[in-house]
């Protein structure tokens, strides 16, 4: 592998099902803990919450972020987890976000373009690489401040 490719940023994205209802505080605690240990280990992304469904995506050094990927994979709270892509990127996406977040339930859900008007299912519209990267990017671009906490 050439040097600069180790240069280059890794993303890694999934998408999983909640094993209970996550309360607003249960979220607001994983969201604290994700920021902070991020933050520790160089690793960027965003994590996406609609009605019980997951879609995170991380960036950051390969190494980091696959074996961060690990532990999620290993966490009781979420099942069904789908590793959706895994790729170097040309540049960061996210680097100034230790962890954004953003609930899908409100207005913001309802405007993103898809074919199936009645299908706003997180997990079911993100299980092709394709339309989860349209939503990342979509919600990226809507002006989310990245240090967002629930609510």
């Amino acid at each position: 592998m050439p040097l600069e490719l180790w240069d280059m940023p890794f993303q890694l994205c999934y998408a999983s099902t909640a094993t209970h209802d996550f309360s607003r505080d249960e979220l607001l605690e994983l969201l604290t803990y994700a920021r902070k240990s991020n933050a520790e280990k160089g690793i960027t992304g965003l994590l996406l919450f609609q009605g019980g469904h997951f879609l995170q995506v991380l960036e950051g050094e390969p190494n980091e972020v696959r074996g961060l990927f690990k532990q999620i994979a290993q966490d009781e709270r979420h099942t069904d987890i789908a590793l959706l892509f895994e790729e170097l990127v040309s540049q960061a996406q996210y680097p100034d976000w230790s962890m954004g977040f953003q609930t899908l339930d409100g207005s913001e859900w309802m405007e993103f373009p898809n074919e199936d008007s009645n299908q706003q299912d997180l997990r079911a519209l993100a299980q092709t690489m394709g339309r989860a990267k349209e939503l990342l990017m979509y919600v990226r671009k809507q002006g989310l401040d990245p240090a967002k906490d629930i609510g």
